[in-house]
């Protein structure tokens, strides 16, 4: 198999994830407050945008899921070639499938804006950001493919490495070419758009340099079997994209739903997710490290130990994410005081804080063992399930408990505990089953291949 590969534990490999995201969460926030400083029509230019842009950064993805269970499971035996090999048709076909969404969602832009019901008056702002963004989608599908192909070769310190320098460019150039400071001119809405090209760009140049030094990968070079082999990338891919497209239209119900019951309601459900979203990240982030781990395992046939090491995370993850939720809910007074001095307020996000600690553990148990079995090639079935879940159970239920029964956004909460535990009881019922076991995403010596349905 060629050169041996060293593998990482959980705690290597999500520590820098962890502090990746912190800092994500932070920029984020600094983001908002260098638009909404400049202008409201600005910050409302960018978020109308972004619905439309959301999309297209959900399909540029699509190709680096497969990429990093492929390369995962290749490690897992050790045969590094092929994990390289795997990634430089990832990086070809990402490329590829990246202008033809940057065309598809350019020319149609006057289309999406007037779907949304933009407003009037930061319609030409919308149109001007969406248009500049969707040239650098060509570039995004290879900075997804590209940040997959680091998690799967266990380099999540680059990954961090690419936050920090990536970041403080970013939010420098956004400050500089919106507000105008030393020899930049004063850009606005131009501006924030042209503080995103250039992030992508410095993005793009620091993946290829990590590529090629870190993982002895010449991005330029053509693999051979570039068609067979991007056509199995795309098999394992498209059903967790599907899952998101799916869950970005039903958070936009949501959002409707909350809409019509006023501005605190709008401002609970918003703080509440905010105060959440520092939970929701230690989830994701432990879910990444296991997904990888899990596909080492698979990859060396070392399937009792993946079923192990999948419930120990699972259960690990749970009681960690509750404690932290219990946490936020003893504070969530003062928390949320930092956002607003409405007692309805923040009576509100107390309480559905409280339900949160509910939702929690049955979260990350969810997410945990759906990236499990995504992680051994069982990428249908689990994605048939939670859409199921999610769009003929919980989608009727917030509406009946939110719009029928005025529980308000506590309404959602409660459809969203149900939700939770029939996914993570889904979700559990697939992996104890073990029929992912018998799957074969690489070769054996009669080069026969096993996907799951």
């Amino acid at each position: 198999m060629g050169e041996a590969f060293q593998r990482k534990s959980l705690f290597q490999l999500t520590l820098p994830l962890f502090l990746f995201g912190i800092m994500s969460v932070g920029v984020t926030f600094a983001d908002t407050m260098l638009l909404a400083n400049y202008s409201d029509d600005l910050a409302a230019s960018v978020s109308m945008a972004n619905q439309v842009l959301g999309i297209g950064y959900d399909l540029s993805g699509l190709m680096s899921v497969g990429v990093l269970i492929l390369i995962a499971q290749f490690l897992g035996r050790n045969d590094v070639a092929r994990a390289r090999e795997i990634a430089q048709i990832g990086f070809i076909a990402s490329a590829c499938f990246g202008v033809l969404i940057a065309v598809g969602l350019a020319g149609g832009a006057t289309f999406y804006t007037d779907w949304i019901n933009t407003p009037p008056e930061i319609r030409d702002g919308v149109l001007i950001y969406i248009y500049s963004i969707s040239v650098t989608l060509i570039l995004y599908g290879f900075i997804n493919t590209a940040i997959a192909t680091l998690r799967g070769f266990g380099r999540t310190m680059e990954i961090l490495w690419l936050g920090v320098i990536g970041n403080v460019v970013y939010l420098g150039a956004e400050y500089a070419l919106v507000y105008g400071f030393w020899i930049f001119p004063e850009m606005g809405i131009y501006g924030a758009a042209l503080s995103t090209v250039v992030i992508r760009g410095v993005n793009l140049c620091l993946l290829i340099w990590f590529m090629k030094v870190k993982l002895g990968l010449t991005i330029l070079r053509i693999p051979k079997d570039i068609w067979p082999n991007s056509i199995r990338i795309l098999k394992l891919s498209y059903p967790s994209v599907g899952e998101a497209l799916g869950y970005q239209f039903y958070q936009l119900f949501l959002v409707s739903l909350i809409a019509g019951l006023g501005v605190t309601a709008i401002l609970t459900r918003s703080y509440a997710l905010t105060i959440t979203q520092l939970l929701a990240m230690i989830i994701v982030v432990m879910s990444y490290g296991n997904e990888v781990l899990i596909g080492y395992y698979k990859g060396a046939s070392e399937n009792e130990t993946a079923f192990r090491r999948g419930l120990k995370t699972a259960v690990m993850t749970a009681g960690g994410s509750m404690a932290i939720a219990g946490l936020l809910w003893f504070f969530s007074d003062f928390l949320v005081a930092l956002f607003t001095q409405d007692a309805a307020v923040i009576a509100s996000v107390h309480s559905i804080l409280l339900l949160h600690m509910i939702v929690t553990p049955f979260q990350a148990i969810n997410l945990i063992l759906f990236n499990s079995l995504k992680a051994t090639g069982d990428v249908n079935r689990p994605v048939i399930l939670n859409l199921t879940i999610t769009l003929a159970f919980a989608l009727p239920l917030a509406w009946l408990f939110t719009g029928v029964l005025d529980l308000g956004v506590q309404g959602l909460w409660y459809a969203l505990i149900l939700e939770e535990i029939l996914k993570a009881t889904a979700m559990v019922l697939r992996w104890r089953y073990r029929s992912w076991q018998k799957l074969k995403l690489l070769e054996d010596t009669d080069g026969q291949t096993s996907l799951a349905v």
